[in-house]
């Protein structure tokens, strides 16, 4: 690695700038409106664990994963899998102290959504205001708000991809609970070729919509298929743009899909192996369009276990505009090395390369 890029993610970690705000810090971790300090400095502690208040999961753990970060002015909004059940926001003016709000999302009772098992929400800015693709119960659904504090209402009344949308499945179930208790890994294990899971959605520079996810053959896969509006996907099979490799790092998964634009390329970024193991890595993929082809980095993983440092099953990430004009990625870790959903989320400094022009992570 050339010293030139260690300098610049040196510059990044210790970087300090001072931003506005209002009000004084809520320290409670409620919503009590835009309470912040008025002149907060922003200072890097790159893969430091965020302090984020949290509920018992769906699930009985205090588990948070899977986050997704947009800035909208001098605010970070943070959404990510929490309770399983509603979506949450948490929001900051210097990236240390974040304030929850929440629910910002709802399952409508009685409908596709409301089983639970509620993952992985990605939130887009447009013009037409702004949209959240989420999971529940392994299919994609798509809300839209009037700012990032929400409350998101679902578009549709079905998924926008899955269970026969969005060219995944055919809508036919073999899994019935009948009178019984719903069963989700019965379900998956049934019907997993009508499942989906973590949408993210491109807006190239040429203005095109890409719409990426995980669905199952019954590997995960990554694909892609392009998108005519924020809530319309084209009507044609979507691509198989990634598919892990048993023998190596991914395992049997791939999943949790961050595309970014660069210098007319376009890195696909993406987790691998099993979520709840400290093998969890980050790696990521090349290509000549939002379709690819891609090959992966030969590098890969980009971001893997450290156990010397306490650092175990890095992934499901998002990457978002820092306080400098610079690149953060935010993404979570296991609070231990044992099997199990104990995930905790962070952020770092990352950035291109000069030399293969890759997106590199500072180390744990």
């Amino acid at each position: 690695m050339r010293t030139h890029y260690w300098a610049l993610i040196l510059f990044f970690s210790l970087g300090i700038v001072e931003v506005c705000g209002c009000g004084g810090t809520d320290q409670s971790g409620s919503d009590s409106g835009d309470s912040f300090d008025a002149h907060s400095t922003v200072t890097y502690l790159p893969h430091t664990v965020l302090n984020l208040q949290t509920a018992i999961d769906q699930d009985g753990n205090p588990d948070i994963a899977d986050p997704v970060v947009i800035r909208d002015e001098d605010t970070w909004y943070l959404y990510a899998t929490q309770t399983k059940k509603d979506l949450h926001v948490w929001r900051s003016k210097d990236l240390k102290d974040w304030v929850r709000s929440g629910p910002v999302w709802e399952p409508t009772p009685g409908a596709w959504n409301a089983r639970g098992q509620v993952w992985a929400p990605h939130v887009q800015a447009t013009d037409e205001g702004y949209y959240m693709y989420y999971t529940a119960d392994m299919q994609i659904g798509v809300a839209r708000a009037d700012t990032p504090k929400g409350p998101f209402i679902d578009v549709f009344d079905h998924p926008l991809v899955g269970g026969g949308y969005g060219g995944v499945g055919d809508g036919k179930y073999q899994y019935d609970p009948g009178d019984g208790e719903y069963d989700f890994r019965a379900a998956f294990a049934l019907d997993f070729e009508e499942k989906a899971i973590d949408a993210f959605v491109l807006k190239a520079s040429d203005g095109s919509l890409t719409l990426y996810f995980s669905a199952y053959r019954p590997f995960s896969m990554i694909y892609g298929v392009p998108m005519t509006s924020w809530t319309s996907v084209a009507d044609e099979a979507p691509t198989t743009l990634i598919e892990p490799d048993p023998q190596g790092w991914e395992g049997f998964v791939a999943e949790g899909a961050w595309v970014v634009e660069h210098d007319g390329r376009f890195h696909l970024m993406y987790s691998g192996n099993a979520a709840d193991m400290p093998q969890y890595s980050i790696g990521a993929a090349v290509g000549d369009s939002p379709l690819g082809p891609f090959v992966k980095y030969a590098e890969n993983p980009i971001l893997s276990q450290d156990p010397d440092a306490d650092f175990f099953g890095p992934g499901h990430h998002c990457l978002v505009e820092g306080a400098f004009g610079d690149l953060l990625m935010f993404y979570h870790t296991k609070v231990s090395k044992q099997q199990g959903f104990d995930r905790r989320i962070r952020y770092a400094p990352v950035a291109f390369d000069g030399d293969d022009g890759h997106i590199k992570a500072s180390p744990p």
